[in-house]
């Protein structure tokens, strides 16, 4: 197996160092081929064959066609997001930081895990050589196995640590190798096969086809589907890969369905050409690791030589690849601040990422004493979770992100994608449960996985926010005269809109008797350096300026500069400790990869404050306010609404209409018990209260909003999931309305939610 990993690094001074599209169509598919015609086909077929029998060829086809759901996965996100580092960066993309991180932290115990499996292949082909054709029997072929795979694995550490790794033009060679030893050998079984007479009876009666049952079919997929893994290897090179809209699904596609037919060529001459008392199958399966090399004699001359060659050339080129790509990924991680810096070090003499390697080597070597089966279930399991992971993250870019470029769509989606995502949880579970080291698996991935997520929530994510200050930078400030008691936070963004806003929180503000502090955050990706904010700082220290005259309380301002501006917005909220943040909403754009927005979502989801988002419709300023609609549903986020809408209706004389929508009129009781509770806000305001029956909630309060000039609704309590997919309740009424809508989320903090 050959393993790429690459890496893009963007300069502080405006340069980006970005990777050559110099690997055509073919390049990309041998590298497909390589990562799939490896160590796995000589250890785990004979194996696979004494668990599930002949049906081990369906297995191989039905491993195809599951790989081909993820594969058309990895087509479409590759071609769509087409830059080096393939899962983890679409990951990230879909689901966040902790899952990204969970990615590469899964896919480095994958790649480490799958380096053990080569060396204890190597192992097993090195104690075959020694003892069987050797003749040496002065140590065990167990001990043999365990100290060759151990000796090996550290030479190719040694190796990597000095900086020697497999070219282009020798990967090519090596795995066009792999492939004829593979061909010629699988040609000679399946002619032999056909010269026997009743060579059916091999595939069909003894005892039968499934001798082991639909059981023994899964556990085999299982064991063997860190053979199909190959294709992921192709979206890692994305950045480098001539037309990588179209060449990369093809050379997905391409590269898996070869490797598909030459394990089923392989599995049916080795099930077919060999004679033995009883069923092959079974032979096969006592073999383990060790049945081809020692069937391969039957079935052509030199045959076990030439094995055996193929064994060692594929194992060392995989493990030297696999300890090449397990080191970057950690070097990567540490790079990135998701582990200790120290694995990003590069060795001053070598060049190269020394304690990366030698963090990857201690968990290849300590796999390497255990058993073959357990090994390889181990890496399949890793895999499985890595899949999972990409599947799941195809279905949720679909929702989020329609505007992404996919010159490649995976066809019926989110069908396909649903499918290998269950077909993988079958198969991973089958497979933990097969095998003799159960608890050991189980214990080895949940231990991973929480040690992870553990590792991201005590250190990455204190660290990345830690680099980041670095990234932002208070390049003007002015403080309010006075700035004891209620503080409101006003980020502005949309300066069309910036007035009203500056108008709405004077309101609150003044009901509060607090101040405001104004906040404008420039942005500026990567490639740029924070420097050149200075043009720009002079014109918005103006603006802010003019925005503290236009409010009668008191008020001050903050520029920011950064790169992300939910991060410099919640770094800002930690240091200014505000009551409430008060922001402006567009309404969702094109984008479909946040609820609300890029900057609302991590807002509503992390500020240790009260959040207020409002919507202000073009053309319908504050000062024509005259009715109010609030829906009432009860809630903290309800009675937040409430008070602002109070606070607005003194200000402007205007008239409040509480508003419940219920299913029937069998809702009207909690409608009643709803206008109840917030009856108290309104002592000193005129209102209304109105019941209706829709079967369509929203469309019954848009109906309603229509005729009222703002609109206070309380942050949904729906699950946040389900936001996601379907949209919010504030940007349905949006959609079917001009009326201002403001939506308030109250902070509860956890002692409150005790009390009650």
């Amino acid at each position: 197996m050959t393993v790429l990993f690459y890496l893009s690094v963007s300069a502080d001074n405006g340069i980006r160092v970005s990777l050559s599209r110099d690997l055509t169509l073919f390049d990309i598919t041998m590298i497909g081929i390589a990562g799939m015609i490896g160590a796995g086909i000589f250890a785990l077929t004979g194996i696979a064959t004494g668990i599930a029998g002949p049906a081990v060829i369906l297995a191989f086809l039905l491993n195809g066609i599951v790989a081909t759901f993820t594969g058309l996965a990895y087509a479409e996100l590759g071609s769509a997001i087409p830059e080096a580092g393939g899962s983890y960066l679409w990951v990230k993309e879909g689901i966040g930081n902790h899952f990204g991180f969970l990615a590469g932290w899964v896919d480095w115990a994958a790649h480490t895990i799958a380096c053990s499996l080569y060396a204890v292949t190597f192992g097993a082909f090195f104690s075959e050589l020694v003892i069987h054709f050797l003749g040496y029997d002065g140590i065990s072929q167990g001990t043999l196995i365990s100290t060759s795979a151990f000796g090996i694995v550290t030479l190719m550490a040694y190796l990597n640590y000095l900086g020697a790794k497999e070219s282009g033009r020798i990967g090519g060679m090596v795995t066009l190798f792999k492939v004829a030893i593979l061909v010629v050998f699988a040609c000679f079984g399946i002619y032999r096969t056909f010269l026997t007479p009743d060579w059916s009876v091999a595939f069909l009666a003894e005892p039968s086809f499934l001798p082991h049952g639909v059981g023994g079919l899964l556990v085999a997929m299982g064991l063997t589907f860190i053979a199909f893994e190959g294709y992921e290897i192709i979206a890692q090179s994305g950045e480098e890969v001539k037309d990588p809209e179209k060449n990369i699904p093809r050379a997905i596609l391409l590269s898996l369905w070869i490797a598909v037919i030459i394990y089923i060529m392989v599995a049916f001459a080795l099930i077919g050409a060999i004679k033995v008392d009883g069923p092959s199958w079974i032979y096969l399966g006592e073999l383990g690791e060790f049945s081809m090399i020692r069937v391969a004699g039957q079935i052509m001359s030199f045959g076990s030589v030439l094995i055996l060659a193929g064994g060692f050339v594929s194992t060392i080129s995989a493990m030297n690849a696999t300890v090449y790509s397990s080191s970057r990924v950690a070097f990567a991680l540490g790079r990135m601040g998701y582990l200790p810096e120290a694995l990003s070090n590069i060795n001053e003499k070598r060049r190269t990422p020394h304690y990366a390697i030698l963090f990857s080597y201690f968990i290849i070597a300590t796999m390497t004493f255990a058993p073959i089966e357990t090994v390889a279930s181990a890496a399949n399991v890793m895999f499985l979770i890595l899949f999972i992971l990409v599947n799941s993250v195809l279905i949720i870019l679909r929702f989020r992100r329609p505007d992404l470029k996919r010159a490649f769509k995976m066809p019926f989606a989110p069908y396909l994608p649903i499918l290998a995502i269950i077909v993988q949880l079958v198969i991973g579970y089958y497979l933990v449960t097969a095998i003799e080291d159960t608890t050991f698996i189980a214990g080895i991935t949940i231990f991973w996985i929480l040690a992870g997520s553990f590792f991201y929530f005590s250190y990455s994510e204190k660290e990345i926010k830690r680099r980041a200050k670095y990234l932002r930078k208070k390049v003007y400030e002015e403080k309010p005269f006075a700035e004891k008691g209620y503080k409101i936070l006003v980020p502005i963004k949309n300066m069309a809109t910036t007035g009203d806003l500056a108008k709405f929180a004077n309101i609150v503000a003044r009901e509060r008797n607090g101040h405001i502090v104004f906040l404008k955050v420039l942005t500026f990706p990567e490639q740029t350096p924070l420097s050149a904010s200075d043009a720009y700082v002079d014109e918005r220290r103006a603006m802010m300026r003019g925005l503290i005259s236009s409010v009668d309380v008191p008020s001050g301002g903050i520029i920011k500069v950064g790169r992300d501006a939910s991060d410099s917005i919640l770094d800002t909220i930690e240091e200014e400790k505000p009551d409430m943040v008060i922001m402006g909403w567009r309404g969702r754009t094109f984008r479909r990869d946040f609820v609300l927005g890029s900057t609302l979502d991590p807002l509503l989801l992390k500020a240790p404050c009260d959040v207020v988002v409002a919507r202000f419709e073009p053309g319908r300023s504050l000062k024509d306010i005259r009715s109010i609609l609030l829906p009432t549903a009860g809630g903290p986020h309800a009675a937040l609404a409430a008070e602002l809408a109070h606070d607005l209706a003194v200000e402007k004389n205007a008239t409040v209409t509480m508003f419940n929508v219920g299913r029937s009129t069998g809702d009207e009781g909690k409608a009643l018990a709803a206008f109840r509770d917030l009856e108290g806000y309104f002592k000193d305001v005129d209102i209304n209260k109105k019941f209706t029956v829709s079967e369509n909630i929203e469309k019954g309060l848009s109906e309603e909003a229509k005729k009222q000039d703002v609109v206070f609704i309380g942050a949904t309590t729906r699950p946040f999931l389900k936001n996601f997919l379907m949209g919010v309740f504030p940007e349905k009424i949006i959609k079917n309305t001009d009326t201002t809508v403001i939506m308030a989320r109250k902070w509860v903090k956890l002692r409150d939610v005790i009390k009650k």
